[in-house]
């Protein structure tokens, strides 16, 4: 049985995730499991980007729905605007995807 949209090979697409921003990078903990692995929902926040002055830290969201597969840099570890900070297979918007 499928656990929902899958691109060739099976897999969902790779996607990734930006810094908006130069900072230390900040990991947030995981929120939710599906089938063993990290769950995401769009728009939720996976990173922060801590500038490490009274501004508030840049919160760096899913673009999709869809598994965490990974970061892409260490908690505390400078980080510049453009950067990628982690991966994920995501599950583009489609109406396909909003039945799951």
């Amino acid at each position: 049985m499928s656990d929902g949209p899958q691109g060739e090979g099976g897999r969902l697409p790779l996607v990734l995730i930006i810094s908006p921003s130069s900072g230390r990078l900040k990991i947030l903990p995981p929120k939710k499991f599906r089938h063993g692995r990290e769950w995401v929902d769009k728009g939720q926040p996976v990173v922060l980007i801590d500038h490490g002055t009274s501004k508030e830290p840049d919160e760096v969201p899913a673009p999709y729905k869809g598994y965490m597969g990974g970061l892409m840099g260490r908690d505390g570890e400078p980080i510049r605007e453009g950067q990628p900070v982690a991966w994920m297979e995501g599950i583009p918007d489609s109406k396909e995807a909003r039945e799951e």
